[in-house]
């Protein structure tokens, strides 16, 4: 069964300028990226939650369960630059035979996989409640991308739920078949069974796109009228300040609490510093 990206609702963040929402949710990913301190990913990430919750009517249980699969990879990053960490350290925090942890390496593990967790959360958030067509229109209207360019980012974003619903008819007409059952290879040969029939999907799903796109005169003309218009209303304008008075509040509030140590500041630059 495929998975719809975009789920509709009437809430403030669904009734938001996707462009205004880019530009907040951009703060936040900015300020979780740029600042190498635990605290400032931990801090962001919570914040995504509280407006998921807040503003769009999503508990921090459902984001989770969308980011799944990203925690795994999070949580594997982590684990390996905890264990294989080289860089400047002190003491270890525990032994485990051969294995050393540091409390640097543990500090710089947790802070790439609270990074990749925060921008997945922002990710997540947005595409939940952006619909597509809104999402394209902003884009022409209020950041004046190109419509041809709008217009194959919409098409791209399209394809990901339509070849979901491939896959899932390929798996099911292979297990009517017992094509699992026929010969060895495992799960290679598996992959191969359901990748070369949803490349021939993919590539005919775009061809006739192709087609549709050309019949219709698309990109004929420079300018084009549009029947849904997203215009910026007082609404974005205060969410969008209100974003960025947050989250330099938030900042001003973790260095005044000693968790922050300053832009692009990692443990290699204060053990540096230090010394």
């Amino acid at each position: 069964m495929s998975v719809s990206l975009y789920q509709e609702n009437d809430t403030f963040l669904h009734r938001l300028n996707p462009v205004a929402k880019i530009a907040a949710f951009s703060c936040f990913i900015l300020a979780s990226t740029l600042y190498l301190d635990v605290a400032v990913p931990f801090a962001m990430l919570v914040l995504s939650w509280l407006i998921g919750w807040s503003l769009a009517h999503i508990s921090p249980l459902a984001l989770l369960r969308r980011l799944s699969p990203i925690l795994a990879a999070a949580v594997g990053l982590t684990i390996f630059n905890t264990l294989f960490y080289g860089g400047p350290r002190g003491d270890p925090i525990l032994a485990l035979g051969p294995i050393y942890i540091w409390r640097e390496g543990l500090e710089v593990g947790s802070s790439i996989g609270l990074r990749i967790l925060c921008v997945a959360s922002y990710s997540i958030l947005y595409v939940w409640t952006t619909d597509p067509g809104r999402l394209v229109a902003s884009l022409i209207q209020q950041a004046r991308m190109p419509y041809r360019l709008a217009y194959a980012i919409l098409a791209a974003y399209r394809f990901v739920p339509i070849l979901q619903r491939e896959l899932a008819n390929i798996q099911a007409a292979q297990q009517v078949r017992a094509v699992h059952l026929r010969g060895h290879g495992g799960l290679f040969r598996r992959i191969v069974s359901y990748s070369i029939p949803l490349l021939v999907s993919g590539i005919r799903q775009a061809e006739r796109l192709a087609i549709a796109m050309d019949a219709r005169g698309f990109g004929t003309l420079p300018e084009r009228t549009y029947y849904v218009r997203t215009p910026l209303r007082l609404a974005d304008y205060a969410f969008s300040i209100a974003s960025i008075v947050a989250c330099g509040l938030l900042l001003l509030a973790l260095g005044e609490l000693g968790l922050l140590h300053g832009f692009l500041i990692g443990v290699a630059e204060r053990v540096a510093g230090a010394q």
